[in-house]
């Protein structure tokens, strides 16, 4: 469920979220709101006026078990968001294709992917470890000065 939470924090076109939670001490209302600590959920008892407990995603989904909260029904809203996500992202493409062409549309999208696809490349030659490389130097049977013969140790 954590990834879908994740999915609505990363995608939503919104500007707020709000959600209840039933419980058996009662309903918690749950608030997000863009720009305002990104990443916490407010929950307080729904109704309440006062201040709310601010919750990060982390740890949102883990707060609502503790507090036994129906998990099945907060999955549901979840995914219902999801899939109103999904529908402004169709209507989106939709409309865009209408006024730019379906050509525009689609080089748009595949640069995109691309751009992505070269990103996720350069984040992961960032964080894997590095390894050496093994690079023929061309002598032609010239003597080399380099330890390792015509051989260079690149990293």
């Amino acid at each position: 469920m954590q990834h879908l939470l994740d999915f609505v924090h990363e995608h939503s076109l919104e500007q707020q979220l709000y959600l209840t939670a039933l419980t058996p001490a009662g309903e918690l209302e749950l608030i997000w709101q863009r720009g305002e600590c990104e990443g916490d959920w407010r929950v307080r008892p729904r109704g309440c006026e006062g201040p709310a407990e601010r919750v990060p995603r982390a740890e949102l989904l883990r707060h609502l078990e503790t507090r036994q909260a129906d998990m099945p029904a907060i999955a549901r809203e979840l995914q219902a968001l999801v899939a109103i996500q999904i529908v402004f992202a169709d209507m989106l493409l939709r409309d865009a294709t209408k006024l730019l062409g379906r050509d525009a549309v689609a080089s748009t999208r595949e640069a995109h992917r691309e751009f992505v696809t070269l990103l996720v490349a350069a984040v992961r030659q960032l964080v894997e470890p590095a390894r050496p490389n093994v690079q023929l130097i061309s002598g032609e049977a010239a003597q080399s000065p380099l330890r390792t013969g015509h051989l260079s140790l690149v990293r």
